[in-house]
């Protein structure tokens, strides 16, 4: 009876919560400061939704900032100047509204504050709150905060690091600047530590929390994709840091939870035509963590309003030339010419005699229904996961791994009779990518829209010169799959910067040690150095026809740390 009570009292705060008109439209202008709560049970759960809401508030800036920075978008004739100022990698942008991190900064004392609140809550009243769900609520806040410092990192380089509510307005002087490696090490820190003896591993079933006793369904389902699962952080966080095999750990035990009905899985359900809808409709078995957004809600964003020509919307930003040639310069299995699934028609469109960028803006396209769009930013989804791993295995060089899944998938390894994978999944759970019948096995990410294989070439790696040299060839082909895949998901300019760091004069390049140890010399062929950031900051000057290309891609040659938005924080 307890347990029905709990579930009644928390469905009832977050309904009536999600009821009013400002749920999830939180005012975003203001420093947020210490707010006086917890006092009743029902506000643990619309606290923690308070956090969500600030995220999905800043959710969708991550798409316009990247792909002005990397070559995805250009400004149209409509856009303001600070957009321009952004796609030009200007060196003073204080002030300008679109760069302005502040957003991300209230997600962080948003998670602050309510961890702050529900540990004063627990110790008066442990009897209320259980040690589980006290877990599962500290865990999502302190994910949410990873997941704010994340973005931090890769957009700015640096970030004031906050563990406090603020009380009041004060001096932001006094708190540290973590630059890039220290901010990803703390939200390391975030997830795998925690405060207080709780870490960001716990979590919420909010589809059992708010819908009890009932069937699954995409409505239920939905609640349990709104925060970034640990290791989902865990497996990027890694990434920067190198740990291939922590990254490999992450990704398998993300991939296989739900066992085969329920995995993330590149399998036929999202496979051809049905890619598109990935990008504004629920997807159970792609979206991992998503800002949802409904507009009877009054729930809204700018990616309609920023990306659509149709009236009455501003069409600020389009795709440029060059990205749009990315998709058509890709072969099929069948050997034809055009990412036929993920192209012209679903990642871009020629609407109203102009290009827009289209994945998140084909569910209603009319003018009098456009603005009715649930547009959702997915935080996460089961191709992240997948490129991750991807990423590791190339970084373990364990190439005959990698490339079935970035190709045509590892069905084929599966021995039905044995119940295992052969050779070189044998190590892998057969529940991974063997889904059920209807929808078939991992497909791998290109095979899912019917494109060619790509990187054989690094299956004849015979010594460890070409091992090496093979990893850096291959980690490039990775940031252009990316740009494809994730077109204007807020990725592919940071892995642009993630492999031109990792890969520079100053990288630390311990993880490739058995390989530089057999070649015998530190630096073989001269790897690391400044080739991998020329070569991704020519992509970026390449989209300019305005003059500009030359001084962006100087820029970005000359120095890493001309990758970040300059923002002076004060």
């Amino acid at each position: 009876m307890k347990k029905i009570i709990y579930s009644i009292a928390i469905f009832m705060a977050v309904v009536s919560f999600s009821g009013c008109t400002d749920f999830f439209n939180p005012v975003t202008n203001d420093v947020l400061l210490e707010k006086s709560y917890v006092g009743q049970y029902g506000e643990l759960y619309s606290g923690y939704m308070g956090i969500t809401a600030s995220v999905q508030a800043v959710a969708d800036k991550g798409s316009f900032l990247e792909g002005l920075q990397g070559d995805l978008l250009e400004p149209t004739d409509n856009a303001p100047r600070e957009m321009w100022d952004v796609y030009n990698h200007a060196t003073d942008l204080n002030n300008n509204t679109l760069a302005d991190p502040k957003g991300y900064y209230n997600v962080i004392l948003n998670a602050n504050d309510y961890i702050n609140h529900i540990f004063k809550y627990y110790q008066k009243d442990s009897a209320t709150l259980s040690k589980t769900t006290l877990d599962g609520l500290v865990g999502g806040a302190l994910r949410y905060k990873a997941w704010a410092y994340l973005m931090l990192a890769k957009i700015y380089g640096e970030a004031i690091y906050l563990d406090n509510p603020l009380t009041s307005y004060q001096d932001i002087n006094q708190y540290p600047v973590l630059k890039f490696d220290e901010i990803i090490e703390k939200c390391r820190q975030l997830v795998e530590t925690g405060v207080n003896g709780v870490n960001g591993k716990g979590d919420i079933q909010w589809s059992a929390a708010l819908f009890p006793n009932q069937g699954a369904s995409a409505t239920s389902l939905s609640w349990d994709r709104i925060c970034p699962p640990a290791e989902c952080l865990l497996a990027e966080i890694y990434l920067y840091q190198n740990d291939y095999q922590k990254v490999k750990e992450n990704c398998l035990k993300l991939i296989t939870s739900g066992g085969a009905q329920q995995s993330y899985q590149l399998n036929l359900w999202g496979g051809n035509g049905q890619w598109a809808p990935n990008n504004y409709a629920f997807a159970r078995y792609e979206h991992i963590a998503v800002a949802f957004y409904n507009y009877s809600l009054h729930q809204t964003n700018h990616l309609i309003d920023y990306y659509s020509n149709t009236y009455p919307n501003k069409y600020y930003l389009r795709p440029t030339t060059v990205a749009m040639k990315r998709f058509e310069n890709q072969y099929t299995s069948g050997g034809a010419l055009g990412d036929k699934y993920r192209g012209n028609g679903v990642t871009y469109k020629m609407v109203n005699g102009a290009w827009v960028l289209e994945k998140f803006l084909a569910g209603n396209e009319t003018s009098t229904t456009i603005y009715t769009n649930d547009v959702q930013f997915c935080l996460y989804r089961a191709a992240d996961i997948h490129m991750y791993l991807i990423e590791a295995l190339i970084g373990l060089g364990q190439f005959d791994q990698a490339l079935p899944l970035l190709n045509n998938g590892i069905g084929s390894y599966y021995d039905n009779t044995a119940g295992k994978f052969n050779h070189p999944f044998e190590g892998y759970p057969a529940t991974l990518f063997k889904a059920d019948n209807t929808r078939g096995a991992n497909q791998g990410v290109r095979f899912r829209v019917s494109l060619g294989n790509v990187g054989l070439f690094a299956l004849n790696s015979k010594t460890a010169i070409d091992t090496l040299v093979n990893m850096r060839r291959l980690d490039s082909l990775l940031v252009e799959e990316e740009c494809l895949e994730f077109a204007g998901e807020a990725k592919a300019f940071y892995t642009m910067n993630r492999m031109a760091r990792r890969w520079s004069n100053t990288a630390q390049n311990s993880w490739a040690q058995k390989w530089i140890d057999r070649v015998g010399t530190a630096n073989p062929n001269n790897l690391w150095g400044s080739d991998v950031q020329n070569v991704w900051a020519g992509k970026v000057g390449a989209k300019y026809t305005n003059g500009s290309g030359t001084k962006v891609a100087s820029s970005l040659s000359t120095d890493l740390n001309n990758w970040f938005i300059k923002y002076k924080l004060n």
